[in-house]
């Protein structure tokens, strides 16, 4: 049902390619500090449809199909309030609330809205910036320092030419990246040459060996390997750092919340003093819609 539904809202967007305006701080303050969410949107028999409805039933809409303006939005959902609550007031009056799969679906749903709740609410609390911190100490702690450079590269397929690129280079004031990008057959030739920072390990034996003899500014004799004939220039030497805080950050707390959670989960299952029984029904059963929807 809850999908049916969801598709009669994107039905009444129709999803077209307008965006949501932007709201300005001061605006959403001044808002906030006269709207408690109580506020009547509609009326339906005896039930209002407030603008607390409205939101809770926005938080719960797939991403694409929030990015529309706010009027809308808050016309589709209000309709979309509007016709759940004159189908529940028929739905109370031809007394399915009774039904067995009505009550099994309302004893689901207040199971699960009851156990996110819980969860959302510890992990607000254990998931903070200490955590994230000895998190981000413990990730980086053994993190290795190892010694990187910065180097550009002509790759050419003849040594004579390779040789004379780097006497080019030497005697001249030749700018290196140009002379890269329009001799260079390498990938990185459109570059400039340019192969960022790397590792010893990252390259291959004699390119890598030929590379970290060298000083920033020092011009390679032709190396050989595999691809071809090599003239390099050192750009930099560092010692590599962990990444910062910052970088990290979206990654440790993902990891924390998924990690916190289930310890929450198990730490709930422990207390709970939960017993499951040595006997039970054909597992099939779990496919059978009469479990849970056959008369009473």
């Amino acid at each position: 049902m809850k999908t049916i539904l969801t598709s009669m809202i994107a039905l009444a967007l129709c999803l077209g390619t307008a965006s949501a305006q932007s709201v300005g701080e001061s605006e959403v303050k001044v808002a906030l500090s006269q709207n408690d969410g109580t506020e009547v949107l509609a009326t339906v028999g005896e039930n209002n449809v407030t603008i607390g409805d409205a939101a809770l039933t926005f938080s719960t809409l797939p991403e694409q199909m929030r990015n529309q303006p706010d009027e809308t939005m808050l016309e589709a959902i209000t309709e979309q309030l509007i016709s759940e609550y004159a189908l529940m007031d028929k739905a109370l009056e031809a007394g399915l609330e009774k039904s067995r799969e009505v009550q099994a679906r309302l004893k689901a749903a207040r199971r699960a809205t009851l156990a996110e709740a819980y969860i959302t609410t510890e992990l607000a609390e254990r998931v903070n910036d200490e955590a994230l911190r000895d998190g981000y100490d413990k990730m980086t702690r053994d993190f290795p320092e190892e010694e990187e450079v910065r180097a550009r590269h002509i790759l050419v397929d003849e040594e004579d030419d390779a040789k004379a690129i780097a006497k080019a280079l030497r005697g001249t004031d030749e700018d290196f990246a140009k002379l890269a990008a329009e001799k260079s057959t390498g990938p990185s030739g459109a570059s400039g040459g340019d192969l960022g920072y790397f590792k010893k390990g990252d390259m291959v034996a004699p390119f890598a060996e030929a590379a970290f003899a060298m000083q920033p500014g020092d011009i390679s004799d032709p190396v050989k390997t595999q691809f071809g004939w090599h003239v390099i220039k050192l750009e930099d030497r560092r010692t590599s750092k962990p990444p910062s805080f910052e970088e990290l950050e979206p990654q440790l707390r993902q990891q924390l919340m998924q990690a916190t959670a289930q310890a929450i989960i198990a730490e709930v299952k422990e207390e709970s003093d939960f017993k499951k029984s040595e006997e039970t029904p054909p597992a099939f059963l779990i496919r059978r819609e009469e479990m849970y929807s056959g008369t009473e």
